[in-house]
């Protein structure tokens, strides 16, 4: 019996599955982070006599903090309603750059950073001492940038991430990380911007980490890494998002009916998994219409589309505008 080619275009065969899933050992947290177009900076260190308070304005940068040694308050970040105690070992994170301040005390004053460190954020990172004659706290400041927007990574963080020192990924990951920090910023060392800008990859990584082992299983995208059979669906669409992936051979693949696996992936990542998939393959596609300046039939066969129109259209559906407008906007 003749079978349909229609049919045959759309859904792989039972050797095209095998052999798709013998390749899905991608991170997807990885995968994730690389469309972010992440980019660190540590602009000081600062040494703060007490009394001692220094404030940032709203900005498109993710500040953060970590307290080698003493402590303070943190103030004033949106949806915070009342000051956050930080003390040695801690590090907090604000993803959202929102403006607020830190000092010595709950109700302390706060002097702008940028009267602070003047030109000096245009350097290398700057040593900054402030304050009186009181207990010492000694912190590093940096920043994290985001280049390009990727999935909602980003809008599913809190305001305010406070890792607390105690935390036994503190002492394992994140103190050996700002160690080496305060040291390539003390010794200015050839080749110190490098090591410093890396190290500070590895820090956020490293957070998102932490943050996501914190999480209730069935919270969101992110925590569904922690459900073998959620994570083992994704690791497969990123891997290859480019694939024929029907509903039907994604549950096969990871061990649950379609109806169940319908429901449950829904459940933790807030869409079906078609959906996700779709967007996914725009977001790929459109990475490639950016950074290698790909044809629209290379952007659309990436994406998994035999067809320039119909990926046109699919582009325009999710990205609210159309592949050939999108990369003459990048090009600008």
């Amino acid at each position: 019996m003749r079978q349909n080619p229609k049919k045959q275009s759309i859904r792989p065969n039972e050797q095209e599955e095998r052999k798709v899933l013998e390749l899905s050992g991608i991170d997807v947290l990885t995968d994730v982070l690389s469309g972010l177009g992440l980019q660190s900076r540590l602009f000081c260190r600062s040494e703060l006599s007490a009394p001692w308070g220094m404030g940032f304005e709203k900005s498109g940068l993710a500040h953060f903090h970590w307290i080698e040694r003493g402590g303070g308050w943190l103030h004033g970040a949106e949806g915070l309603p009342r000051p956050i105690a930080i003390s040695s070992g801690d590090l907090v994170i604000l993803p959202h750059g929102d403006a607020y301040h830190l000092s010595d005390q709950p109700s302390g004053q706060a002097l702008p950073i940028m009267q602070l460190v003047g030109d000096a954020r245009h350097g290398r990172c700057s040593l900054l001492r402030l304050g009186g004659d009181g207990p010492i706290t000694s912190m590093l400041c940096g920043s994290f940038s985001f280049a390009r927007e990727g999935f909602p990574l980003l809008s599913l963080l809190p305001a305010v991430l406070h890792i607390r020192g105690d935390n036994p990924a503190v002492g394992a990951h994140i103190e050996p990380l700002m160690r080496a920090l305060a040291t390539e910023s003390a010794n200015g060392l050839p080749g110190w911007e490098t090591v410093m800008t890396r190290l500070m990859d590895i820090l956020f990584v490293q957070v998102i980490r932490i943050w996501i082992t914190e999480q209730p299983s069935d919270s969101h995208w992110l925590a569904a890494l922690n459900d073998r059979q959620i994570h083992h669906a994704l690791a497969l669409m990123h891997e290859k998002p480019e694939h024929a992936w029907t509903l039907d051979s994604l549950s096969r693949q990871v061990g649950l009916s379609r109806s169940p696996f319908a429901a449950k992936f829904s459940r933790f990542v807030g869409e079906p998994p078609l959906s996700y998939l779709a967007r996914l393959r725009m977001q790929r596609a459109a990475r490639a219409l950016r950074e290698r300046k790909v044809t629209l039939a290379e952007a659309a066969q990436i994406a998994g589309y035999g067809s320039e129109i119909a990926f046109g259209k699919a582009f325009k559906r999710l990205m609210g505008i159309t592949p050939g407008a999108y990369r003459s906007k990048q090009a600008d």
